[in-house]
């Protein structure tokens, strides 16, 4: 039993305090090799780890690099046959013994090619304090402009009773486990930037055989506030272009990375020869369209895909394809500040919409960073374009703090 743990980091102090903590929690820490692709600053170091024969580290000044599937496409060649590979991003912590239990997830599928991701549950750097232990799945809330599909985590309810993994219809770039040979069967796409990653290995590797699984215990938890690490996006502006030291702008590879996806889902055809980057030839596109519940060509996403019903959808043929998509709603939604409950330190608040049977049909984490102004500005309106089957009838604000977690819910009807 081998694991080849894939790792792109992006000058970030957590990468170090992750590889650690990967290391003491693994039961085989003997079994682990490492692949990093270490984007750093000068004042950035992997010397504990640098003659250590189970890393494998491509130093890359921060100014060279190209985005994040570009630093995955490169870790990938540094795979050596190992049984398994975890893919991660650089600011993660592990349950105890969590190769044995990712192993033994994979064994209870059943399937001879199963994928196990989820979003990972959240961690605070701060303190190390592990957030939550309720285990998340990855639900599609709704097409981008761009032709990208927005994904969030939601709860999977009971999942104290459950006794191993659940299907899934999406990848984690984050957070997946599956077999080792996955490296050289899914070849990552360096063309594609950052947006899109997920979506695209959640069809490739369907395509290419893959069942996806969601786990049923909370395994791995991640950073998510980004809060102290500088982004790709910040650092590769256009004085870094004008200063020669990258060929091209983060937006300007953005775009075209998002032209390249939308040719792959078949969104549009730009005449983009993919070569080895393409889907696979196990099952087709359409295959995946019917099982995630998703027409990318039309851009719109069946109500089972939105409520995070397991898959397989209930519409999964030809001849009953159109009668799982949704209604739209365009909806004005308003609330008070004085209802809700005041921190000093917010993370994000809970946004979301229910209908009249108390499902949740539409839900949005607003980072506190990115959306303060817009919410405090505002103050007591919001506009929503949803797609789901039945109206929304309640709107929920339920606002979460730094040091005290979840704060009073707030509900007011539509």
């Amino acid at each position: 039993m081998s694991i080849f743990v894939q790792i792109a980091s992006y000058r970030d102090p957590e990468l170090v305090p992750t590889i650690r903590d990967c290391i003491k929690n693994a039961k085989y820490p003997e079994k682990l090799t490492f692949g990093i692709c270490f984007q750093k600053d000068e004042t950035e170091s992997l010397h504990e780890f640098e003659n250590n024969e189970k890393f494998k580290i491509m130093h890359v000044p921060w100014q060279q690099s190209k985005g994040l599937c570009w630093a995955r496409h490169h870790i990938q060649k540094m795979y050596a046959g190992e049984d398994y590979t975890l893919q991660l991003d650089s600011h993660h912590r592990f349950a105890e013994n969590w190769d044995e239990q990712l192993i033994a997830m994979m064994q209870q599928t059943g399937s001879s090619k199963p994928i196990i991701t989820a979003y990972a549950g959240m961690y605070r750097p701060v303190d190390n304090v592990k957030l939550n232990m309720e285990p998340y799945k990855m639900v599609a809330d709704d097409f981008t402009s761009s032709g990208t599909i927005l994904f969030r985590p939601h709860g999977i309810p009971g999942w104290q009773k459950l006794d191993k993994p659940i299907p899934a219809r999406f990848v984690s770039g984050h957070f997946y486990f599956t077999l080792g040979k996955h490296c050289q069967e899914y070849k990552y796409d360096p063309n594609i930037y950052f947006a899109g990653d997920e979506i695209s290995l959640s069809i490739r590797s369907f395509t290419l055989g893959y069942d996806l699984f969601h786990p049923h215990r909370t395994i791995i938890w991640h950073e998510y506030t980004r809060e102290g690490r500088t982004k790709h996006w910040s650092d590769h502006d256009q004085k870094l272009k004008n200063e020669q030291q990258t060929d091209l702008t983060w937006w300007e590879r953005d775009s075209l990375s998002k032209m390249r996806l939308r040719h792959m889902l078949r969104e549009e055809d730009n005449g983009i020869d993919l070569g080895e980057y393409g889907l696979g030839t196990v099952r087709t596109h359409h295959d995946y369209e019917l099982y995630a519940g998703i027409d990318f060509k039309n851009r719109r996403l069946q109500q089972d895909t939105i409520m995070g019903v397991n898959p397989p959808n209930k519409f999964t043929d030809d001849a009953t394809w159109e009668a799982g998509f949704t209604k739209k709603y365009d909806l004005n939604l308003r609330w008070s500040l004085n209802d809700i409950e005041k921190s000093d330190d917010y993370q994000f608040w809970y946004f979301a919409l229910a209908d009249s049977r108390e499902q949740i049909v539409f839900r949005e984490d607003l980072n506190w960073e990115n959306a303060r102004e817009e919410l405090l500005l505002n103050k007591t309106n919001r506009q929503v374009n949803i797609r789901c089957d039945n109206k929304p009838k309640k709107l929920i604000i339920w606002p979460v703090s730094k040091s005290k977690g979840w704060l009073k819910k707030i509900e007011y009807a539509i």
